[in-house]
């Protein structure tokens, strides 16, 4: 899913978090979800720095585990601040897209915007 960056800053936070709620994750896992439900362009460098601000602000319980011919693997799941930092987010993403359905599925927002789409900026010469 293609999206300005600044729009899908804050929603990238709460989809990892929503990822994180119920089970451990680690980095290679989070990707693949998030590649998996539209977000087709996302990376590890992506991800990487949301997952160091999120644990620095205390949203994670971690841990590791060794794996075969390589470092361990850190996993990621949320602590009860994480959780308590979902249900906020839950809540603004709720309102926030009450008001913009709001917006697009009025008669008023469909009216003004087929008349801003044969406006061409061109004034009116009867105008005084």
């Amino acid at each position: 899913m293609a999206t300005d960056s600044q729009m899908s800053k804050g929603v990238l936070e709460g989809c990892i978090l929503r990822l994180l709620k119920d089970d451990y994750r680690y980095s290679g896992e989070i990707v693949a979800l998030m590649r998996a439900n539209g977000f087709t362009d996302f990376s590890e460098g992506t991800l990487y720095p949301l997952l160091l601000r999120l644990e620095k602000a205390g949203y994670f319980d971690t841990l590791r585990q060794a794996t075969n011919n390589s470092p361990p693997k850190k996993y990621y799941k949320l602590s009860a601040e994480g959780r308590e930092r979902l249900k906020n987010f839950e809540n603004m993403w709720l309102d926030l897209v009450l008001s913009v359905n709001n917006i697009f599925n009025t008669p008023a927002s469909r009216e003004n915007s087929r008349t801003d789409d044969n406006n061409t900026g061109e004034t009116d010469n009867n105008e005084t």
